[in-house]
């Protein structure tokens, strides 16, 4: 363990001692896990006579994380993953109550914890640690609600961002910690302490809490106490729209009447207006993520990528990265990344992706295929949902981040971030921003660093007793970084590149513009410092209170109904307009200059039109019926074979097994579809199995063996001959066994190698024949 790291040991063991509950609050990628995992450890050496077991609730994308972690550091303590379909949590359940399930650490997710609720609280547990634990920051919640009543003796809260939107959400932790002290009373306290909606900021219950904070919680950076883990350059990268991007947002704003206007800014019609908003901000992504604007029948083009600004920069941005051998994470709306898959086709770039609904053994392989070293690398970008997969999970093979997108809450970029910039990584890690230049997303900037500044204002940088002097340069720091990427709505000023130009400009130009922008505001905050941020300390500080002072004294507001300064009513459908822009791209072969109720459009940069030419109707196909394989899955023999009715594998009677009884079932299916060490079906061991080439076994990720992976790929070219292509609910490997085999005999992998060549060669063949 590294010196902060024992630390956090000792601040754990003493709250332990003391017998208080506390937040173990460290930046994301310090190693928050393992400092968990040392508690425990001290916990089972320091306690007397027997204790109750430990429970682990965590996010979904964290739960291999936290098994692997606890196998390596604490192999005494038995450890029991608590997740699965209802069958599979039924199994352990009873296999806990009959004592034939044992264990020190159980892990669980948030999801396992709500459906099963009653069965945690039957039990007692010494220590209820919840990772990511600002997922209870409302305390209003069904999982927060759910949480309270758990029998443990200590709780223990892990977040990298214990303080996101306003100090409500940090009474949510609190109630939770001490449910007795911060009861339901207190709640407004806290509520009206900081509320950007009536612009009320109550300086001494803020300082209240950050005293609070410096005794309950433990918070360090990788800017103070982790030297290993190279700087961050974070980069925001302001583009023009595309004249469809200005077309959209303007037909947006101009479709509604005066009534929808008066009784959305004057009636105070939140819903109306937050729902014109995310329109925008999807406009802002790219137009398609609109209901009926996407061209019918949709296939891929040119098209998409002229639509959107930040897909030309995308483009761009990955053809100059990929050359080099960079690896990629791209965050963004889980709409958004429909279209993105589909910029990833358009472009054959090799491609994963990671979202809510991705299954928990796919998450894990994935993630393992990112880590692993292969002789050439699975995938060059990795997609991934901004909310469901920027919790935990350690990505430091990936040395560029880009923000497709912000959210409303910064905390979840800044957890996103972290899936490059954390422990392991020995590059600087990269951070590019995308912000359409003069939109909504673009005035968002400045509520979302109102947001970071209260995090930075409550939080302390590190508990640590000497550390004062550090402690308040450090927050200085942060706070200087925030308020120079402030929102350049507010700034009246607008000098960036032209759409001409972004369309031509290399990408190395169109960076080094948006650094410029970001420098001058910087030296604008430096000017009115009187001079640099080194000197002047006491000045320093009282501008910064001045600066505070004045973020938080307005209600911050996006303003979403002005584009271009005008407004002229006009109601039409999606389909209407998108009509209506068809229309324009076919008079922008001949009008040079298009103009739009007074808005001009240069027909230059209209896009590509999509052909209207109809098409035939698609006819919704059945799965093509599979042909089976000739061999014996077991002895490789002929003769009278059983077909699996689920995939090509065929089968002697006796090779597998079978009783006459069995033969009478309506489907029989191959040894490949349950686990071969613990017997589990694909659906009960989370939806997929690691199923061999080679041999009949197949395994689930608990019992495939750890170490090097064989892997094969989402399916076989055997396989593909036979018309049984990709299935969710396999990944083919060739297992360790197998391997054994083949070093203590070779011959048997030569015959195996000139079979899959013939395959192969036989693919390629009828590959090109459908060219």
């Amino acid at each position: 363990m590294k010196d902060y790291q024992l630390h956090g040991l000792s601040f754990l063991a003493w709250m332990y001692n003391n017998g208080m509950n506390c937040i173990l609050g460290d930046e994301m990628g310090l190693g928050k896990t393992l400092q968990t995992l040392s508690l425990f450890a001290y916990v089972h050496e320091h306690s007397k006579g027997s204790h109750d077991p430990h429970l682990v609730i965590c996010p979904l994308s964290v739960l291999p994380s936290w098994l692997s972690e606890a196998a390596r550091w604490v192999p005494g303590l038995r450890t029991l993953r608590f997740h699965g379909q209802h069958s599979e949590r039924a199994r352990l359940k009873e296999g806990v109550r009959s004592g034939e399930i044992q264990f020190d650490i159980c892990v669980t997710t948030y999801e396992a914890y709500v459906a099963e609720d009653s069965w945690f609280k039957a039990h007692r547990w010494t220590y209820c640690v919840l990772d990511e634990g600002h997922r209870i920051k409302n305390a209003d919640t069904t999982v927060a609600t759910k949480l309270q009543g758990l029998g443990s003796l200590f709780r223990l809260l892990l977040t990298g961002t214990p303080v996101q939107n306003n100090l409500v959400e940090l009474w949510g932790l609190l109630h939770w910690l001490y449910p007795a002290v911060f009861t339901g009373a207190s709640a407004a306290r806290f509520r009206s302490a900081f509320d950007l909606g009536r612009g009320a900021y109550d300086l001494r219950l803020i300082k209240a809490a950050e005293a609070l904070l410096a005794t309950l919680m433990l918070r360090r950076t990788k800017a103070v106490v982790e030297a290993s883990v190279p700087p961050r350059e974070e980069t925001t990268v302001w583009v023009p729209m595309t004249e469809a991007q200005r077309f959209w947002t303007y037909r947006l704003l101009t479709r509604m009447d005066a009534v929808d206007l008066e009784s959305i800014f004057e009636k105070h019609e939140w819903k109306k207006l937050m729902n014109l908003l995310m329109q925008l901000r999807k406009v802002c992504d790219h137009p398609y993520l609109l209901k009926d604007v996407g061209p019918e029948p949709f296939s891929l083009g040119e098209h998409i990528v002229a639509s959107s600004s930040k897909l030309i920069l995308l483009d761009k941005l990955l053809t100059d990265l990929l050359p080099k051998g960079e690896r990629v994470l791209i965050f963004s709306l889980n709409s958004m990344l429909d279209l993105l898959e589909d910029f990833m086709a358009l472009r054959r770039i090799r491609y994963a992706r990671l979202d809510g609904s991705t299954t928990r053994p796919r998450r894990a392989l994935d993630i393992r295929l990112v880590r692993l070293r292969f002789p050439e690398e699975p995938y060059d970008v990795f997609l991934i949902s901004t909310k469901a997969g920027g919790l935990g999970i350690n990505l430091t093979k990936a040395s560029t981040v880009i923000m497709f997108d912000s959210d409303w809450n910064p905390q979840n970029d800044l957890q996103a971030i972290a899936r490059a910039h954390r422990i392991g990584q020995t590059k600087t890690v990269k951070v590019y921003r995308l912000i359409c230049r003069g939109s909504v997303e673009d005035q968002m900037l400045d509520r979302i660093r109102r947001k970071l500044f209260l995090s930075v204002k409550v939080m302390c940088s590190d508990s640590a007793p000497g550390n004062d002097e550090k402690n308040s340069q450090l927050k200085m720091g942060e706070l200087m970084d925030i308020l120079r990427k402030g929102s350049s709505a507010l700034s009246g000023v607008d000098n960036g590149l032209n759409l001409a130009r972004f369309l031509n400009a290399p990408i190395a130009e169109i960076l080094d513009e948006s650094r410029d922008r970001d420098e001058s505001r910087s030296a604008a905050v430096k000017q009115r410092e009187g001079g640099s941020l080194g000197d002047a300390d006491q000045k320093l500080v009282d501008d910064a209170e001045a600066e505070e002072r004045k973020l938080l004294m307005g209600v911050a507001q996006v303003q979403s109904r002005l584009f271009e300064g005008k407004v002229i009513n006009r109601e039409a459908k999606n389909s209407e307009i998108a009509e209506e822009w068809r229309q324009l791209q076919k008079r922008s072969r001949t009008d040079r200059i298009i103009r739009v109720d007074g808005m001009e459009m240069i027909a230059d940069y209209m896009g590509p039109e999509v052909s209207s030419v109809a098409s035939k109707p698609v006819v919704k196909r059945q799965r093509k019926k599979f042909e089976s394989e000739d061999w014996c899955i077991h002895c490789r023999d002929g003769g009278e074979l059983v077909l699996c009715s689920s995939c090509p594998r065929v089968f002697h009677v006796r090779c597998n097994g079978l009783t006459k009884a069995d033969l009478k079932r309506p489907q029989l299916m191959c040894p490949q579809h349950n686990c071969v060490s613990c017997d589990r079906s694909t659906t009960d061991a989370g939806g997929m199995l690691y199923r061999c080439q080679t041999c009949p076994q197949a395994f689930c990720e608990d019992c495939l063996s750890p170490g090097d992976l064989d892997a094969v790929g989402e399916t076989l070219p055997e396989f593909l001959l036979l018309g049984y292509g990709e299935t969710a609910s396999a990944y083919y490997i060739r297992c360790h066994d197998c391997h054994e085999l083949w070093d203590h005999d070779p011959k048997h992998w030569h015959a195996w190698q000139r079979e899959l060549q013939r395959a192969q060669r036989r693919l390629d063949k009828m590959f090109a024949a459908d060219l």
